[in-house]
């Protein structure tokens, strides 16, 4: 089998390693939040149905998108 060769111009760019860090921290801090969501929620869930303390488990499910909305305002004004 023989190998092609590609031509000076077919060669391709070098990788933006910029980039690719700043793709890879926004998965990591992406699946960090989302850990932390589902923690959240399960304990949110365990208010409802095992400990019988449905407004516990109500204020824990409200903390969800007001917290988010607050870290994404947090962040929006640090840039």
């Amino acid at each position: 089998m023989a190998h092609d060769t590609p031509a000076s111009g077919d060669r391709h760019p070098d990788m933006d390693y910029a980039q690719h860090e700043a793709t890879y921290s926004g998965f990591i801090a992406m699946v960090k939040w989302g850990i932390i969501a589902s923690a959240v929620i399960v304990v949110a869930l365990y208010c409802f149905i095992e400990a019988q303390q449905p407004i516990l488990g109500t204020v824990l499910l409200l903390l969800l998108p007001v917290g988010a909305v607050a870290l994404f305002i947090m962040k929006s004004r640090s840039d």
